[in-house]
């Protein structure tokens, strides 16, 4: 029987590296605005001027129709978008792409909604687990103190 190598499943105990940072190569504005572009495209909640509207709603601050073009451009270089805009927009757009990037970027991973839970029950599962055993030995050791003093 041949066997066929998962491409699709991701390995959970495949450790993350993180980018190294060469002098020179850790110019990210092209990669970000990629990151905008496709949250922008990928947003459901109208339009960009009803995005733009939308962050300047939550965020407080006037964000432009022209402004949020060219944080999505990748040849305006010159206009990045702004580090604390990053999660607003995110949260506008319902998105993590700029989240997922970053951690990535770090070596690292993240989970949402139910697999974050479904890691923490794991978790809580393993420590349960891990606890019951100790406790067994623990009998087991008493029972045997106890049983010798008969």
């Amino acid at each position: 029987m041949r066997q066929v190598r998962d491409e699709k499943t991701l390995d959970i105990f495949a450790i993350p590296e993180a980018h190294n940072c060469a002098p020179g190569d850790c110019t990210y504005s092209r990669e970000v605005a990629q990151c905008v572009s496709v949250i922008l495209a990928e947003c459901r909640t109208g339009d960009r001027y009803a995005i733009c509207a939308e962050l300047s709603r939550v965020s407080g601050k006037d964000v432009s129709k022209h402004m949020l073009d060219a944080y999505a451009s990748p040849a305006r270089l010159d206009h990045a978008l702004p580090f604390w805009l990053g999660p607003v927009l995110e949260e506008v757009c319902q998105s993590h792409v700029l989240t997922d990037w970053l951690v990535q970027k770090r070596g690292g991973r993240v989970a949402y909604g139910k697999e974050a839970l479904k890691q923490e029950l794991g978790k809580l599962v393993m420590t349960r687990d891990s606890a019951m055993k100790d406790l067994n030995k623990r009998i087991k050791i008493i029972e045997r103190l106890l049983g010798s003093e008969q």
